[in-house]
């Protein structure tokens, strides 16, 4: 037979009938849903809570057979929760402050006046009651959410009325750092929140445990260490079995990488509207999405759009707004970069205008999707520095070609005057005018290897055809000038271009022209990642310079010396191709350099 929901059956336990007669007349009187049962013996009374669903225990402590102590023990033991209250005589405040370590719910003592007595007993009895229910019924809602409150990702806060803290799973004492031993019992703002925003839990708590209505709020938490974060917070209130709120329960989610990221976002559209470069998204249509200030103001002053705003491009087609070979060229890009899935650079030029740029296509994705949502632009306008690349370009021409020549007229006509009938000293200047010709003409050279170097292009390169082909361009010279010229191949690639022939033959005729050297030996190997090919002398070899001063522009040594930039300008070439050259004595007492080149 149910009982009804309105009824509280307490079991009395006391080995004073007397006193038993008076719980059973005075504690319905205080309380008409009290109901008592009453027991004389406590070790009977244990199997009477086995057998039955009491809401409440009040014991007496010095009893036969068990103490009171002994049979809350038991009633512990046997896994019951029910309300115990302990109920004995005065100056046993040692067995009360057992009782309540122990798991007594309350501690009162007997004499006075009983009905003074029976009304703080029964109030105190239905209130251990009723709490116990409302604990009840919180710990059923909190089963309802127990697989999620345990395992989500997300940390989860229980809280009562007074901001302390009932519980908290594994995330929260992750984020913020605190056990949930050290956090029980604690007022949740220490745990959470700085000194200087304590107050804000209050706010937050007002209209949960006033209204009863789940809330949401953005907080700026602390952990343990100090660290801040920004949490977003969804707090449902937990109701009693009479619809009392008595507990908050929290759902937090750390957004610190999201307001992060929203930053980060906000710096990098900052740093877009303030380059100097034109940059504009378009979308797989070729319609704008934006455009950048410096974009907008390039398209104003062009006449392509009547001012400079966003609201004149975006939705608009590049092709509407571009002269047609510009707008073709863009329709090419906006199907060939989303089906790489890489960026594309290139130096363009405009048809319609005499301006070059230097353009980065760059495609973007939604990260969530993979879905394609256009491409980014970067533009740097380009036209001045190509503008100055012809005149350098007309300029080394006119190096190579016109004051070569003119140098190789001059040269012509100081032999005619050598062959003629002159003083000794008159040769001697002739001779030195003819020095200085020479290397006119060699300076030229190398300053044209040096101004390729900018526009060269890292490729894979034959390395025993290079040495075979700079080899046999040279070996008639030296076979005239008495020079035993060597050399051992090796078959291998090696990243390069075509200025490795003139690194290679600038090695080569230095030491021809200014070693004195007798044998020049080229020997090649592989070395791990790399390539090793060492030109080696017999001649004069290093005097006074140290091997890295030679190395330095102008720099040249010996009363032979050329014009300083033939070993600088080795090893930019080298450098150009991700190697590097070292100086050292030969085996021979001359210069032995060695250049180390990137195997392909």
């Amino acid at each position: 037979m149910s009982r009804p929901v309105d009824e509280f059956v307490v079991l009395h336990v006391d080995d004073d009938p007397q006193l038993l007669g008076l719980s059973e007349e005075f504690l319905p009187r205080e309380d008409d849903r009290l109901v008592v049962e009453t027991a004389s013996d406590p070790t009977a009374a244990v199997e009477r809570i086995q057998r039955t669903d009491y809401d409440a225990v009040i014991s007496d402590h010095q009893m036969p057979g068990l103490t009171g102590l002994e049979l809350l023990e038991r009633i512990r033991d046997h896994g019951h929760e029910l309300p115990v209250i302990m109920f004995t005589g005065k100056g046993r405040e040692a067995v009360a402050s057992e009782a309540l370590n122990l798991g007594a719910d309350r501690y009162l003592q007997k004499g006075g006046d009983p009905t003074a007595q029976y009304t703080v007993l029964a109030d105190a009895v239905v209130q251990e009651i009723e709490h116990a229910n409302a604990k009840s019924s919180l710990q059923e809602n909190k089963a309802k959410y127990a697989g999620v409150y345990e395992n989500a990702p997300l940390a989860f806060v229980i809280w009562d009325t007074e901001r302390r803290v009932v519980d908290w799973n594994d995330r929260a004492e992750a984020l913020f750092g605190w056990s949930t031993t050290a956090a029980r019992g604690t007022p949740l703002d220490e745990l959470v929140l700085s000194a200087e925003k304590a107050d804000t839990l209050a706010a937050l708590a007002r209209p949960l445990l006033t209204d009863g209505e789940a809330t949401e709020q953005v907080v700026t938490n602390v952990t343990k260490d100090g660290q801040r974060l920004v949490c977003h917070w969804y707090n449902t209130p937990l109701r009693n079995a009479d619809d009392e709120v008595k507990e908050v329960m929290s759902m937090i989610l750390d957004i610190t990488g999201s307001r992060e990221r929203k930053a980060t976002l906000q710096e990098y559209a900052t740093a877009v509207e303030a380059s100097d470069d034109s940059i504009y998204m378009l979308d797989p249509d070729g319609k704008y999405v934006f455009g950048n200030s410096e974009h907008l103001t390039r398209l104003a002053a062009d006449g392509k759009i009547q001012r400079a705003a966003e609201a004149a491009v975006v939705g608009r087609t590049y092709a509407s707004i571009h002269p047609e070979p510009d707008a073709e060229r863009i329709t090419e890009i906006l199907q060939e970069v989303p089906a790489s899935g890489a960026p594309k650079t290139e130096e363009y030029a405009f048809e319609t205008e005499d301006r070059w740029s230097y353009r980065t296509y760059s495609p973007v994705s939604d990260p969530a999707t993979g879905e394609q949502l256009g491409v980014v632009v970067i533009s740097k306008d380009i036209t001045q520095r190509k503008r100055m690349e012809e005149r350098e370009s007309f300029l080394s021409s006119l190096l190579r070609h016109d004051v070569k020549n003119k140098i190789h007229t001059a040269d012509g006509y100081l032999d005619l005057v050598e062959d003629g009938d002159c003083s000794p000293e008159t040769l001697d200047h002739l001779e030195t005018a003819a020095r200085a010709l020479s290397g006119s003409l060699e300076l030229i050279e190398q300053i044209s290897t040096l101004s390729e170097l900018a526009q060269e292009e890292v490729g894979v390169c034959n390395l025993q055809e290079i040495l075979d082909e700079v080899i046999n361009s040279y070996a008639s010279q030296a076979a005239a000038e008495g020079v035993d010229l060597s050399y051992n191949g090796w078959e291998g690639s090696v990243y390069g271009g075509p200025l490795l022939e003139a690194l290679f033959g600038n090695l080569i005729t230095n030491a021809l022209k200014h070693s004195n050297a007798n044998t020049i030996a080229v020997e090649c190997r592989r070395d791990g990642e790399e390539y090793v090919v060492v030109v080696a002398d017999d001649g004069d070899g290093l005097q006074t310079e140290t091997a890295a001063r030679l190395l330095e522009e102008g720099v040249s040594e010996g009363e032979s010396a050329g014009t300083g930039l033939g070993l600088y300008l080795v090893d930019q070439i080298a450098e150009s191709y991700g190697g590097h050259i070292e100086l050292g004595d030969s085996d021979g007492g001359g210069l032995r350099v060695a250049v180390h080149l990137q195997a392909a």
